[in-house]
């Protein structure tokens, strides 16, 4: 049976119930090839020091241009918000950049959506879910590049973040070109997010 994956609408929803349920799955880290050009990856970090809201802080008020996305990976070139973009959230917002993934700069508009749209958003305390982003992902043509997922579970330490993609009409190097892209981001975040969220904010 063929998958397609264009939406967040299109996300199964036995993936939607186990990356916010406890424990982990049998694909933390890699990525999956489920025929016809559509490619699934997944990534995984660790936030010591960190919570799920200091993450929402991050995306919703400190990400406001070119400067502070660059602070985040090499890899960046560009970054504005649209005209959506209201203060403290990034839900009802397209972010307009350019990005090295791989060899090649890529142009996108990633456009955030409310989780509850496709989750049951009141298992989200129980599990110590503290921030969760639904994204959809366009070239400037409207072509979708993905559909992904950041999940926040807060834990002892701080938090970890749980990261989910659907990659269509791709290929098996652009998925790794991803996982090793979203790594870095997310690594570099962890390291320097509880020190800017606590310089900016107190």
């Amino acid at each position: 049976m063929s998958i397609n994956i264009t939406s967040r609408f299109d996300i199964p929803q036995d993936i939607l119930d186990s990356v916010i349920a406890p424990g982990y799955t049998d694909l933390e880290i890699g990525y999956r090839d489920l025929g016809d050009g559509l490619f699934y990856a997944c990534t995984y970090a660790r936030f010591p020091y960190a919570k799920g809201e200091m993450v929402k802080w991050w995306f919703g008020t400190w990400l406001h241009d070119t400067a502070s996305y660059r602070l985040w990976s090499k890899d960046h070139v560009s970054f504005r918000w649209d005209e959506r973009k209201k203060p403290g959230t990034p839900v009802g917002a397209t972010h307009i950049s350019s990005e090295y993934i791989g060899d090649d700069v890529v142009e996108m508009g990633i456009s955030f959506f409310e989780p509850a749209d496709i989750f049951d958003v009141s298992k989200f305390a129980e599990n110590n879910i503290s921030f969760v982003l639904v994204a959809e992902n366009h070239s400037p043509d409207g072509e979708v590049l993905m559909t992904f997922l950041h999940v926040i579970r807060d834990t002892p330490y701080g938090c970890e973040m749980r990261n989910r993609f659907w990659l269509p009409n791709s290929t098996e190097q652009v998925a790794k070109d991803l996982i090793f892209h979203n790594q870095g981001e997310m690594g570099s975040l962890a390291e320097f997010l509880p020190g800017l969220y606590y310089r900016e904010t107190q």
